[in-house]
């Protein structure tokens, strides 16, 4: 008898043990869960971009000698290769609309063409002077970019949009001078002592891609346009400094 009711009892139990079992398995798909986002709220990033840079030259005097002090400028002086790189945080309110900033060193300015030297009174050329010269002009600046995008359609590659405004905090001019000897080529760089603005701002405007790797990563490719809208200087002849780029981008997002 007491070999039943244990059986009986042990019996008992394991259907018990059977019946919550199974609630508890079909309870679980009838659990509210978490939706899924499609996107990464906030996203951080680096990004390098190649440059063409330039500047435009204003008259501020009126006078006719700066015009033609301007044309003489604008006669020697051509576009240089730079770059523009720093990290990015970027905020998605949609999956196709966000804002992002973040901080950047972005080395601006202009050069002059291969000038060659004006030979010394009396004819002859000194063997140790160097004939021609280059002089390179970098304006050092930190940016820090504040930028709304978009992106349009829902495929690993969209199309993306960006456009705002960067403010432009001034570190330092700096000149190298390229001397061009006969065999050889010797560079030296200086700083500036010009009383430049300490502030400029820049509207940009990108139209590029997104290409997304995962969904946490992707790849960003957009050529830029960022133009300086106030002076750099206040001198007789002041400029505007402005660069296109193509801004490349890799993000992760959290």
């Amino acid at each position: 008898m007491k070999k039943i009711v244990i059986l009986i009892f042990t019996f008992l139990m394991w259907n018990l043990s059977v019946v919550f079992t199974e609630k508890s398995l079909y309870a679980q798909p009838n659990e509210k869960t978490k939706p899924v986002r499609d996107f990464r709220r906030v996203q951080l990033g680096i990004n390098l971009s190649p440059d063409v840079c330039y500047r435009t030259l204003k008259n501020m005097d009126g006078d006719e000698e700066t015009d033609l002090n301007i044309s003489s400028h604008n006669s020697i002086e051509i576009p240089k290769i730079s770059f523009t790189g720093g990290v990015n945080v970027g905020l998605h309110f949609t999956r196709f609309f966000g804002i992002e900033t973040g901080i950047h060193y972005s080395d601006k300015g202009y050069q002059t063409k291969i000038l060659n030297m004006t030979p010394p009174p009396g004819g002859g050329i000194d063997p140790t002077a160097y004939e021609k010269v280059r002089y390179n002009y970098h304006f050092h600046y930190i940016d820090i970019p504040l930028k709304f995008f978009f992106t349009v359609g829902k495929r690993k590659v969209r199309f993306l949009i960006s456009g705002g405004i960067i403010t432009n905090v001034f570190i330092k001019e700096t000149q190298t001078i390229s001397k061009f000897y006969m065999n050889y080529i010797e560079t030296e760089t200086t700083d500036t002592e010009f009383d430049y603005k300490r502030i400029n701002l820049s509207p940009m405007l990108g139209l590029g891609i997104d290409y997304r790797i995962t969904q946490r990563m992707n790849l960003r490719i957009e050529p830029v346009f960022r133009y300086g809208i106030l002076k750099i200087i206040d001198a007789p002849i002041t400029g505007y400094l402005y660069n296109v780029g193509l801004n490349i981008g890799y993000y992760v997002g959290f």
